[in-house]
């Protein structure tokens, strides 16, 4: 039986690269399935391609039976629900076609980002997150709780808390030095032009000492580790 892992993500222009280090791990607990990459961004399919429409289709056509989705997003938010109406859509079409949770879905995957983030802990740290204006915004806010007695702070670029919100708590602690880090799974724009620039300069306005550290989350290994742990449960 032909069998595939579905790789799920908004999109990116580097995305072989990006995802070098998660294909290598899967290809060794996966060893009997084949690995393909689509988007869900239209942007990104309109420059890159990568349709998830068009290749679950080709996975039709080539005679795929089992099909294994890994969604690459933080949430299980608009995207996520993007990539299970296209699920829902070819379910006929395999004899087996599932999805794995996204990163923040159950509670044990709550404590495990939890504890990451606090060996991550050497200064007062700021985490910048994507955030969403759809209900499942909920989910960053319980991260976000999980942190309230600890100088770690958060900030979302798409919605509240913003920046400027989390500066003026940093200003109630009289907190002048921070470290930022991206709670992003990939390095794009957000990263490379909203953290390094706006963010940056935005508390360095504010009299607050910044030192950037930029990983993208899928480049760590205990966040690899998660999504393996999705994707074989």
């Amino acid at each position: 039986m032909k069998k595939v892992i579905l790789l799920i993500c908004f999109g990116n222009k580097n995305i072989d690269e990006q995802l070098d280090k998660l294909k290598k791990e899967i290809n060794e607990k996966f060893c009997e399935y084949d690995i393909y990459t689509c988007f869900t961004s239209k942007f990104f399919i309109k420059k890159y391609g990568y349709d998830i429409d068009k290749i679950l289709n080709n996975l039709y056509i080539e005679k795929y039976e089992e099909i294994l989705c890994l969604p690459l997003f933080t949430i299980d938010g608009i995207e996520y629900n993007n990539a299970l109406f296209y699920i829902d859509k070819y379910k006929k079409y395999f004899k087996n076609i599932k999805i794995a949770n996204p990163l923040l879905y159950s509670n044990k995957d709550f404590t495990y980002i939890c504890n990451f983030i606090k060996k991550q802990y050497n200064e007062n740290l700021v985490y910048i997150c994507h955030g969403t204006d759809d209900k499942s915004n909920y989910k960053y806010k319980k991260l976000f709780n999980m942190f309230k007695n600890e100088n770690i702070f958060f900030a979302n670029l798409e919605s509240k808390p913003y920046i400027e919100d989390t500066v003026n708590i940093l200003k109630q602690k009289n907190i002048n030095n921070v470290c930022i880090k991206p709670f992003l799974l990939f390095d794009g724009k957000h990263i490379q032009k909203d953290i390094s620039y706006h963010i940056k300069n935005k508390l360095i306005g504010n009299n607050i000492d910044v030192s950037l550290s930029l990983k993208p989350l899928l480049q760590y290994d205990e966040i690899i580790d998660m999504f393996i742990k999705h994707l074989k449960k």
